[in-house]
Formats: C-alpha cells, sequence, structure tokens
C-alpha cells in the first residue's frame, strides 16, 4: 500500500522543509538516470538506495528531518529529499489497479482537516513550555485566516496568523507542518493553527477561506477605551486646528498617546498615529511627502479604527486594532524572491521600498533603505543609486532582481523586513531566472477577473492590517495587445492579456527619480528584451479595469529588469495615445469632495475661511442630484455644525463637528472606493 504522505509531498512542499538547490539537484539526477532504487517494506518504510552506497529511510508517521540517512546528515540531505521526490512514481509504476468490484465498493475519502487533531496529539508532539505559551495566547483570544486546501498542487490547508504562517504540507501527518517563524516546526503557532482550523469548521464548514475569532476576549475593547480616547482627543484636535496651526509643538501629546496604544498593542492605530506626525514633520520641513490628501486620509483612518473597535461589525475589533499583531517577528531560513523596487525622492533624500516575496508562506515582505544627501552632495537616482547598498553584501539592485537566502530576518507588523548580521545569522543574495510559475497565488494572477473579484470583495482600505505592499502582484502575461505614449502626461500606457484572454492595463508615469524606467518599459513590452513572461507591479482597480503601476519585467533570455533603477536610453518613437479620459460625473463629484475635506484638515475646521463653506454646499449640491441623498445629507449637517461651532465655541459643538467631518470623509472614500476611482 502507498503512502499517502508521500503522494502529498510537492517539490514545494519538499524545498519549504530542505532547500530549493537541494530540491533541483535532486529533480536534475533523477532526470538523468541516477534515482535511488526504492523498496518498500512491510511497515511502510520507504528505503532509497544509491550509486554512491548510502541509504536513507523514510519512516511512516515521521517527517524528512527525523527520517535516518546513512550519510549521518543532521539536516534534511539530498538522499531524503531524493528518495520523496522520486516515490510518486515509484508508487504509480508499483500499485496494480484495483478489481471493478472493490473498486465499486470503495468510498471516497473526505477531506483531512487540521482541526480534527486532538489535543493529545499536540502534548505527544510538542514540548511542554511550546503549548503552554500557545495555551496563554488563547486565553487572550486571537485571529486567524483559515484556507482549506486539497493537497494536490499548491492546494495546501494554511492559517495566516498576525505574526506567522502555519501550512499543513501533509495529511494527518504534523510532521510536515511548517511555520515560517524562527522555530519552523513544533512551535506554540502549530496549536494555535489547529484550534483555529477547529474553530472554522464549527462555524462553517463548507467555505473554502474564511477568519475566524478564537477564544474572543469580549473585554477588548473596554481595556483600550482610556488609549482610544487620547487617540481620538489627539485625532480630534489636529483635525479642528489644521497642519497649518498645529504642526508644532505637539511631542507630547504624540508621545502620551503613542504610548498608551503602545500598553494595549494597538498596532493599527499606532501606525496611523506614527504616520500622521511623519506627515506634519514633513509639512514644516516642507518636505514632498506631505500633502493635504495623505493627512486627510489618515486622520479619517483613525477615527474609522477607533469607531470601529467599539461596535461589532463584519471585521472583529482585535482584527481592526491589530492587537494580535508582534512588535517584531524573528523568521526562520527562508528564501526570498525579488520582484521589484520603487524609487522615492524627497528634497534631498532617496528612498528605496524592495518587494520580497516568500514562496512558502505566499506573502510579501519589504527592504526599505533611506539615503539623506549633503548639501554639496548630488542626490543620486536610477541606476546610480541602485549601486548603494541594499543588503549584506549586495546592491540594492543586485537585491532589487536576485533572491534572497538568511537565517536572520526579523519581520515588523506592517510587513517590513530587517536583515541581521550578528552571530551566525547569515544572509545572502544570488541572481534569479525570472521564472515566477513557482509562486503560488494569489502572489501570482493567472486570472485578472479573479484578482478584481477578490479586490471588490475587501473590506475599506482603513479597516484592512496596515500592510506594505499589500496591493503588489506579479503577473502572467500571455500577450502585449497595445503600447503607447502619452506626452502630456509623460505616461507610458499599455494593455496586456493573462493566460485567460483577460485584459488588463499597465501605466506608468515619468518621475525624475527613476529617469530610466519609461524607456525599459517600453522596450520589454516591445520584446526588445526578450518576450515577456511576468510583469510585477502594484495593482489598483478603476472603472477601466485593473490598473497596474509596473515594478519589474521578466523577460525571456534577460531576467528581470527592475525598471525604476535603469539608466536612461533612447527608444524607439511610440504610438501617441490620448491623456486619460475625464472622469464619470459620480466619481469626479466624489473626488472633488475628498479634495474639498482635505483642505479643510490643512486648514483646520476652525480656521477655515468662508469660501471653504460655500465650495463645500456647491459640491453637496451636485452629489445630491447624483443620487447619493445620504452623502449630501452628511454634508449639510457638517455645514450646520460648523456655523454651530463658530457662533458657541463650545468643545460639545467642536466634538460634533469632527464626528460630522470623519462621517462625511469616510463615506466619500467608502464610494471612491466602489467606483473604482
Amino acid at each position: 500500500m502507498s503512502r499517502p504522505d508521500l503522494l502529498a509531498l510537492t517539490p514545494q512542499a519538499i524545498a519549504s522543509v530542505s532547500n530549493l538547490g537541494l530540491v533541483k539537484r535532486a529533480q536534475k539526477e533523477i532526470e538523468q538516470g541516477k534515482a535511488p532504487r526504492l523498496e518498500e517494506l512491510a511497515d511502510g518504510t520507504v528505503v532509497g538506495t544509491f550509486e554512491d552506497g548510502n541509504t536513507a529511510r523514510l519512516l511512516p508517521g515521521k517527517s524528512l528531518k527525523d527520517s535516518p540517512c546513512s550519510c549521518n546528515s543532521t539536516t534534511v540531505c539530498r538522499h531524503r529529499v531524493a528518495v520523496a521526490l522520486a516515490y510518486p512514481a515509484f508508487a504509480s509504476a508499483s500499485s496494480a489497479a484495483p478489481a471493478p468490484e472493490k473498486a465499486a465498493e470503495a468510498a471516497p475519502e473526505p477531506p483531512w482537516s487540521p482541526g480534527s487533531v486532538e489535543d493529545k496529539a499536540l502534548e505527544e508532539l510538542l514540548p511542554r513550555r511550546s503549548l503552554e505559551r500557545a495555551e496563554s495566547l488563547r486565553q487572550r483570544g486571537y485571529l486567524a485566516q483559515v484556507r482549506r486546501g486539497t493537497f494536490v498542487g499548491e492546494d495546501i490547508p494554511t492559517v495566516s496568523l498576525a505574526t506567522c504562517t502555519v501550512r499543513f504540507l501533509v495529511p494527518r501527518n504534523l510532521g510536515y507542518a511548517r511555520c515560517d517563524c524562527s522555530v519552523g516546526t513544533g512551535c506554540e503557532h502549530l496549536p494555535l493553527a489547529i484550534w483555529a482550523f477547529r474553530a472554522a469548521d464549527a462555524k462553517d464548514p463548507t467555505s473554502r477561506e474564511l477568519s475566524v475569532e478564537v477564544a474572543r476576549e469580549h473585554a477588548a475593547s473596554h481595556e483600550g477605551g482610556p488609549a482610544m480616547d487620547a487617540a481620538s482627543d489627539l485625532a480630534s484636535f489636529l483635525l479642528l486646528e489644521g497642519a497649518q496651526h498645529a504642526s508644532t509643538g505637539l511631542e507630547g501629546r504624540f508621545a502620551v498617546a503613542r504610548s498608551s496604544l503602545a500598553d494595549v498593542k494597538m498596532a493599527w492605530p499606532l501606525a496611523a498615529l506614527d504616520e500622521l506626525e511623519d506627515l506634519l514633520g514633513a509639512y514644516v520641513a516642507r518636505g514632498a511627502r506631505y500633502t493635504p490628501a495623505k493627512l486627510s486620509a489618515t486622520l479619517a483612518e483613525l477615527f474609522a479604527r477607533l469607531r470601529a473597535a467599539r461596535t461589532s461589525g463584519a471585521v472583529p475589533p482585535r482584527a481592526v486594532l491589530g492587537m494580535d499583531e508582534a512588535p517584531e517577528t524573528k523568521l526562520d531560513y527562508i528564501r526570498l524572491v525579488s520582484l521589484g523596487a520603487r524609487l522615492f525622492a524627497d528634497g534631498r533624500e532617496r528612498r528605496a521600498e524592495l518587494v520580497l516575496a516568500d514562496p512558502a508562506s505566499a506573502s510579501l515582505l519589504v527592504v526599505r533603505r533611506a539615503f539623506t544627501y549633503a548639501e554639496d552632495q548630488t542626490p543620486e537616482d536610477g541606476a546610480e543609486l541602485g549601486r548603494r547598498q541594499g543588503a549584506p553584501g549586495a546592491t540594492l539592485e543586485a537585491l532589487s532582481r536576485g533572491q534572497v537566502v538568511t537565517s536572520g530576518a526579523t519581520r515588523l507588523p506592517d510587513r517590513l523586513v530587517v536583515f541581521s548580521t550578528r552571530g551566525l545569522q547569515r544572509t545572502s543574495v544570488t541572481p534569479q531566472s525570472g521564472d515566477w510559475s513557482l509562486l503560488p497565488a494569489p502572489l501570482l494572477v493567472k486570472d485578472v477577473s479573479a484578482l478584481e473579484a477578490s479586490l471588490r470583495a475587501r473590506p475599506p482600505r482603513f479597516l484592512r492590517p496596515r500592510q506594505l505592499a499589500e496591493n503588489v502582484h506579479a503577473f502572467e502575461v500571455s500577450r502585449v495587445v497595445d503600447v503607447a505614449y502619452s506626452p502630456g502626461a509623460q505616461l507610458v500606457r499599455a494593455e496586456l492579456e493573462d493566460a485567460g484572454g483577460h485584459g488588463f492595463l499597465v501605466e506608468l508615469s515619468h518621475r525624475r527619480v527613476a529617469p530610466g524606467a519609461l524607456d525599459a518599459l517600453a522596450e520589454g513590452l516591445g520584446g526588445k528584451r526578450g518576450a515577456l513572461r511576468y510583469l510585477s507591479g502594484e495593482v489598483r482597480r478603476t472603472a477601466r479595469g485593473l490598473v497596474v503601476e509596473p515594478l519589474a519585467l521578466s523577460c525571456e533570455g534577460t531576467g528581470v529588469v527592475v525598471l525604476d533603477m535603469q539608466p536612461a536610453t533612447a527608444t524607439g518613437p511610440l504610438r501617441t495615445a490620448e491623456d486619460r479620459p475625464p472622469l464619470e460625473p459620480l466619481p469626479a463629484a466624489l473626488a472633488e469632495l475628498e479634495g474639498c475635506l482635505a483642505d479643510a484638515v490643512h486648514q483646520g475646521l476652525r480656521h477655515v475661511v468662508p469660501a471653504w463653506g460655500t465650495r463645500l454646499s456647491a459640491v453637496a449640491s451636485r452629489v445630491r442630484e447624483l443620487g447619493m441623498k445620504r452623502l449630501a445629507e452628511e454634508l449639510g449637517a457638517l455645514s450646520k455644525k460648523l456655523d454651530a461651532a463658530r457662533a458657541s465655541g463650545l468643545p460639545g459643538d467642536e466634538a460634533a463637528l469632527a464626528a460630522a467631518w470623519a462621517d462625511a470623509a469616510l463615506r466619500v472614500t467608502v464610494g471612491l472606493e466602489q467606483l473604482g476611482a
């Protein structure tokens, strides 16, 4: 009888418990006819004998690491990897077809759920201290995203926790459960994942993917009440005074609110508060990071999170507040594949953000580097900036188009990753081929329509986790339909198709910090760098469909081309395209209203000029005519509360004014997201 656990092991799963180099080496040897000679014993042990005289034994119920090999390697060796890779073909060749009558009698085996594992099995498998830590976390309560799988290909049951991701590579064998934390196997996250599957099986046994809250802590929102009050008071003060009047002298108030949120572990309001302080600092320094729209959006987000935490909605309060996010998470030995980089310029400061994909956990990490140039220095751009150091022993350019193997990485709540060089922790950067076919969904998009549906079903951005690069994906490209250049907008626009023939748009505007990006994009889309296989970028949903702002291209024979780090070159003439079509009336009205509310944040509701009220009334009339009566009523209430606050100056009237602004800002944000504007 064949071993189901070995049959369920895919090459990617084997790589996650060993490393990709061993898997590729073993696959090459098998293709060359150097596969081990296999034998399956009566007790289920699979014995593999090699030409070099070594023998590997894969024991039932044991992982590859815990199975013996005569080479005496303490880690997963190439012999055990080769036996696991060769076993499916051996089992297929050696198994006889069942008799028709017996085949008819055999009932299909129900899919296995990790939730069926009993606590007794965990006690036998895990150290007592790991179970105690897990039980402590369960008593506090935690959130998890559960995804069921069939164990076919990359369809693996997965639980995404706040700090890590646990994957069950093989059914009924916890030895192959893999976590991307620094422990890797046998950690306290394994019981948390199993308990999450139990909760999911009890909540909805049919849904393929769902969120669950385990041992929900009902007092969480009340315990954090004072911290939320402090943050809300600060946000209201900023809204009333505005950036023009409250951009300095607030260090003490920010410190108190920040400390209160940190004490109750509210990661996302804390991150929003940090961003507010950074934006106000940029305004004082006349930095390009500050815009009234950014300040307005961050204030609206802070109001939304604090409100949602006090109510019971579709998104649990713990998730809205990020209470399950660890300040930092030590990662295990992992392999990361770069999907490109984006460069930013702000005065004499340059910043690079590199996006790295973790195929094992289907997640993205971001490496950030910042450089400040003195007055007598010329700030570097594009390819020159790419020669700066990005990781230990590697430049930004090499890191942005390569792959990383590290045993010394730390992940922050927003998915920023920091590499360490202390002790035995090592990080190496090597070139990659640009073959992104092994990236799992949703990192790799083969069906644009499915991605668009998932984006449409997400909660509003002010209730989602504050994670960097959350909208970055790699796209498998089957055809480049058209490429054009818009001189007025200095923008390259292209239409591409995925493998199913679904179209999507690619748009990239010229930026001074990346002088060669447009030329490199035009050459890559035009086939001058080889046939385009994949494209990575940040996606947004619009009324015209999905639009991707590209980071990198993967071309046949050229490899990965990181657009922002390409030198400026002269490319051939492109077809001239018209500028972007104007927005439809409703999205245009909402966009104008968004700008109007942002101007109020810049000036301060206590200090807005009379012309602002006239502008608000005009936009309110437009949205009423376009059918958004509830929003028009909220804008009317905002105008009345503004008059009342000006007349009385009482704290109660000003608090109502801030609440009215938040009502309108949140409704506008949701409207623009739903319309894809």
